[in-house]
């Protein structure tokens, strides 16, 4: 891993217009991610969790300007993308690719599979002959365990678990530095999730990937992360190493996700505890602690005011009063 981040993030939000006014005070945006700042450095494994509609996916694609930001600076490979024009910023997409959740519906039913997984190839590689892109294609399926036939053949004809083999081929066509997985393995079945997780972890070694692993299965960013950050109505909750964060959590809602999780082991009686309630509704987010409507230790104080980002040690921040479990913490915002 370098010691300067890849991907550096600061202060990002993005909001959504959702009713206009004419007295600016009157209009109405939902507040998708607020606030976020964090760093991934090259070789490295971001997860990022929490439950769905927690602004983790809106996160991903502002990073890579498919949503435009509201405010806020993202730097990659140190370029700020905001002061990219379309041209610069479609060449320094080479090396930042996504993979979407379906695999599917992110590849036209229409083309062969020689043609989705060269599509990159064509794009940004014109000076290759037909032959070379066709080597490059079927050495892009070998990397991902397909074998050669499958050029010719559509995207109907392959199950799940191959279809996200094939986009991971059309993902890392370009060899690109960044990887970013929006819940690339959350239709999958356990067992082919397993494979697709072995198979990322496999090309990270070989290629020099850094993923940003977005998904809501803890289990999955525990064993795939080397960092993980929470987000809960799109701000950040807690950011630690994979094994700090499972071994001592600081922030409540972090508690309560792994908490909920199964044991798998129908031997074992399973102590999980579900979370209660729902996650509030963005447009009418609370004012203090975004949690608080939900959290088990909370206090007047913390609907009324935001808590600060507090320093657990060098690698560890979680944003609450009550870090400690018992105490709120004086002075050691961020």
């Amino acid at each position: 891993m370098g010691n300067e981040p890849l991907l550096k993030v600061e202060h990002l939000d993005k909001y959504f217009l959702l009713q206009k006014a004419l007295r600016k005070k009157h209009t109405v945006y939902l507040k998708a991610v607020n606030d976020v700042s964090f760093s991934v450095r090259e070789g490295e494994t971001l997860g990022i969790v929490g439950e769905s509609g927690c602004g983790k996916s809106t996160l991903g694609r502002t990073l890579m300007r498919l949503y435009e930001p509201t405010s806020g600076v993202v730097w990659f490979d140190g370029r700020n993308l905001a002061e990219l024009k379309t041209n610069e910023l479609r060449v320094l997409r080479e090396n930042m690719q996504y993979i979407f959740q379906d695999p599917y519906s992110s590849m036209n039913p229409k083309m062969t599979i020689r043609d989705i997984v060269s599509e990159p190839l064509d794009n940004f590689r014109k000076g290759m002959t037909a032959k070379e892109k066709e080597d490059r294609v079927a050495e892009l399926l070998d990397l991902v365990g397909l074998s050669r036939e499958a050029m010719n053949r559509y995207p109907h004809e392959f199950s799940g678990g191959q279809r996200q083999r094939i986009v991971i081929a059309r993902g890392i066509a370009l060899n690109p530095k960044l990887l970013i997985c929006d819940e690339s393995v959350s239709a999958l079945d356990v067992s082919v999730q397993a494979q697709i997780i072995n198979l990322l972890q496999e090309l990270k070694q070989k290629l020099s990937l850094t993923y940003l692993f977005i998904s809501h299965d803890l289990r999955v960013v525990k064993f795939i992360s080397d960092k993980i950050m929470v987000l809960y109505l799109g701000e950040i909750m807690e950011v630690a190493s994979s094994a700090t964060l499972f071994a001592d959590p600081r922030h409540p809602y972090t508690k309560s996700l792994i908490r909920s999780i199964s044991v798998g082991d129908p031997r074992i009686r399973n102590p999980r505890q579900i979370l209660e309630g729902e996650i509030p509704n963005p447009m009418h987010a609370p004012k203090g602690c975004p949690f608080s409507t939900r959290c088990p230790i909370a206090v007047n104080r913390c609907s009324e005011e935001k808590p600060p980002m507090v320093q657990v040690d060098d690698h560890h921040i979680a944003r609450c009063f009550f870090v400690e479990g018992s105490k709120v913490s004086e002075d050691t915002s961020k």
